[in-house]
């Protein structure tokens, strides 16, 4: 089984939907509850990294990442021998280019 890393912006994005559930949204028990089931569903990625869809986009130059839906949050990552990299955890209705996958210094 693979062993998990969250970029930082990925670890961002999280917090962030957490905060907006949580407090924005006044549901702490559903931001606790999608926390929960976000982690899960790493953890079964870690288990099955190729459950996620492949994500080639001709209008962007980043190729080699995997996504994955959960529940209405877009997890994007990329895995190998080392482990299972998280790189961002997006809103489905957010427009992905090239500067929301770029890699930024932790």
């Amino acid at each position: 089984m693979l062993a998990p890393t969250y970029r930082p912006r990925a670890a961002y994005d999280i917090e962030s939907a957490v905060i907006y559930i949580g407090v924005i949204l006044d549901s702490p028990q559903a931001a606790r509850t999608w926390y929960e089931t976000l982690v899960a569903k790493v953890d079964l990625l870690c288990e099955f990294p190729d459950l996620g869809r492949r994500f080639d986009d001709e209008r962007l130059s980043t190729s080699g990442m995997q996504t994955y839906l959960v529940g209405s949050y877009r997890l994007f990552y990329s895995y190998g021998e080392d482990g299972l990299t998280v790189w961002r955890v997006v809103h489905a209705s957010q427009d992905i280019d090239d500067y929301a996958l770029v890699d930024l210094a932790d």
